[in-house]
């Protein structure tokens, strides 16, 4: 769950950010940290929030 969640925060700040930068950085990596440590966290924070707000949508949705 770990990579995915980082994938996914790359894939998503690539989009917010308009197709701008190149995903191979983003997914990669080699952009540098604007609130983080480093840029592997701050995919990886974004892809938690992204699932976890997924999650929440599906049960309130569901249940």
């Amino acid at each position: 769950m770990y990579s995915f969640a980082i994938l996914l925060g790359a894939v998503l700040r690539w989009l917010f950010k308009g197709f701008r930068t190149s995903l191979s950085d983003e997914l990669l990596c080699r952009l540098e940290p604007t609130w983080g440590k480093t840029y592997k966290f701050e995919n990886y924070v974004v892809g938690v929030i992204a699932i976890v707000s997924l999650l929440g949508f599906i049960v309130i949705v569901f249940l």
